[in-house]
């Protein structure tokens, strides 16, 4: 104690409140800084403080990536589908006429119909918001840090934060991953302010695994505001039910069924990475072979974040982090498919349970200069994966998309797996392969074989888009069932159709050809 008579002092005065009853306690609320109080007084512009630097490196490393990405990722556009079509007096439908709940999040399907409504550009929009969200994230978790960790623990969250490419990728993604997090973070943050409840509602409908970082929040939360909380999430719950017959995702339903959920062992993608030891293995996913190369100090950092962190494990700080690492859990447990921007909200909570435990393990200066400049290295490594996955969507997705535009008719029908960037571009109507918008393909292709033959004689699409493995072979891309019963029932769905062209052929079997129906 006498080491820390800041510590000592906090521990005497919780006493006395505890003692005093509520009269303490509205006290103690008069007298605890703030995040906006931190921020107006001399937090946002302190060069010394851990938020103005690393503020000027994030906005570098998106501004950087935001340049080099010429498009978001392929499955923000079904989002931008949907939330143009409102936005233009369709409703808030994928293809006209036919609710589904085919997006993963309301709320930021809503806000890029307004987006869509004021700036006519939902990449622009989605890219702006995820840079404000990425600093009001670095605000929130460093005040936090710095209340309930230490100032070197703030340093390190928000140098990695700022500087760790795969961020960067994220909020140029036009995915809602980034702004999730600084949700959560703000949620945290504004506990006991006004806005808590609206902030618990908001983390909540963010994404369907937004209830259980929500429900960690609520720990911390007054009962007025998880009122106010569950109000609002009942609420939008309703309506949802209302529109579309369910509350739940479509989009879930379907990528849960079709791409299962078998556990921890074979989805160990979640937390392979986290240890330092090999399980027969190396991560798969470059997102994660990345940050194998950190768990040797990463898993340590880990343990003494937990070790410090659950001494106070009822703070802001430690519910942030448990709120994000609750996500993580539900991926681990079910062996969720990998999808690489769900990682985000997990890695943001690793990241600061990582900075709680670092100073305790880096003595000197030594190890902070290791990993500062393995991170500075990897920028001349890691964005061309990102750029990479960018513009082979470019080449392939985009470019069907361009080559409908041009040559289908508005309403003619199309049956394809990749339906962002296509039914953004084309104003077609899509058969959906996966099932996201098509709830029927998705029960279909539950039954077994020959699923997408009868899906096909069913629909009759004007247009199919397939891989060119699919016309060699009948191979399916993704998902469960095999797409024929026979080699004949392919030939013969085969017949009815011509190839109208092969985009990308650079990527062989997995280059993409439109067939157009003849018959």
């Amino acid at each position: 104690m006498a080491l820390n008579p800041d510590l000592s002092m906090r521990r005497r005065t919780d006493r006395l409140l505890r003692a005093h009853g509520t009269a303490g306690r509205t006290d103690r609320s008069a007298h605890t800084p703030t995040l906006g109080t931190w921020a107006s007084a001399h937090g946002l512009f302190d060069p010394r403080s851990p938020w103005l630097v690393p503020a000027l490196l994030l906005l570098a490393t998106r501004l950087v990536l935001w340049s080099w990405l010429p498009l978001a990722s392929e499955d923000a556009y079904i989002t931008f589908r949907f939330a143009r079509n409102l936005a233009s007096g369709h409703g808030l439908v994928y293809n006209p006429g036919s609710k589904v709940f085919g997006f993963s999040s309301p709320t930021w399907t809503l806000w890029s119909a307004l987006g869509t409504l004021l700036v006519h550009d939902p990449v622009l929009w989605a890219r702006t918001t995820s840079v404000l969200a990425d600093l009001a994230t670095l605000a929130a978790m460093v005040w936090l840090l710095q209340r309930h960790a230490s100032r070197a623990s703030a340093w390190c969250f928000a140098v990695f934060y700022a500087a760790w490419p795969y961020f960067a990728a994220v909020s140029a993604s036009g995915m809602e991953n980034a702004s999730m997090v600084a949700l959560i973070a703000l949620a945290a943050a504004a506990s006991r302010s006004a806005w808590s409840g609206p902030l618990l509602a908001a983390v909540a409908l963010m994404r369907p695994e937004g209830l259980a970082a929500a429900g960690v929040l609520a720990i911390g939360a007054r009962w007025r505001d998880r009122a106010v909380a569950l109000c609002l999430v009942a609420a939008a719950a309703m309506w949802l039910t209302l529109y579309f017959g369910s509350p739940i995702p479509q989009s879930l339903i379907a990528k849960s069924r079709l791409y299962g959920t078998p556990g921890p062992w074979v989805g160990r993608h979640w937390w392979e990475w986290l240890s330092p030891a090999l399980l027969g293995r190396a991560p798969r996913s470059p997102d994660t072979q990345n940050l194998f190369v950190l768990s040797v100090v990463l898993a340590p950092a880990l343990i003494l974040g937990v070790r410090s962190l659950w001494r106070n494990r009822m703070s802001a700080l430690a519910l942030a982090i448990a709120a994000c690492l609750a996500v993580w859990l539900v991926y681990a447990v079910l062996g969720v498919a990998y999808f690489w921007w769900y990682l985000c909200v997990p890695l943001a909570g690793f990241a600061a349970l990582a900075s709680v435990g670092f100073p305790s393990l880096a003595r000197g200066r030594a190890l902070y200069v290791s990993v500062a400049l393995y991170v500075a290295g990897l920028w001349t490594l890691a964005p061309y994966l990102y750029v990479g996955r960018a513009l082979n969507e470019m080449r392939g997705f985009a470019a069907v998309g361009q080559y409908l535009a041009d040559h289908a008719r508005p309403g003619d029908k199309v049956m394809a797996e990749p339906i962002g960037m296509i039914g953004y571009r084309a104003p077609v109507v899509v058969v959906d392969e996966i099932g996201l918008v098509s709830p029927a393909v998705a029960r279909r292709r539950l039954e077994g074989s020959g699923w997408y033959a009868d899906v096909a004689r069913s629909e009759r699409p004007d247009w199919l888009v397939v891989r060119a493995s699919f016309v060699k072979a009948g191979d399916v891309f993704a998902g469960r069932g095999a797409p024929f019963r026979a080699g004949a029932e392919r030939e013969s769905l085969l017949t009815r159709y011509t190839v109208a062209a092969v985009i990308d052929t650079a990527s062989h079997d997995l280059a993409l050809a439109v067939l157009r129906r003849i018959r």
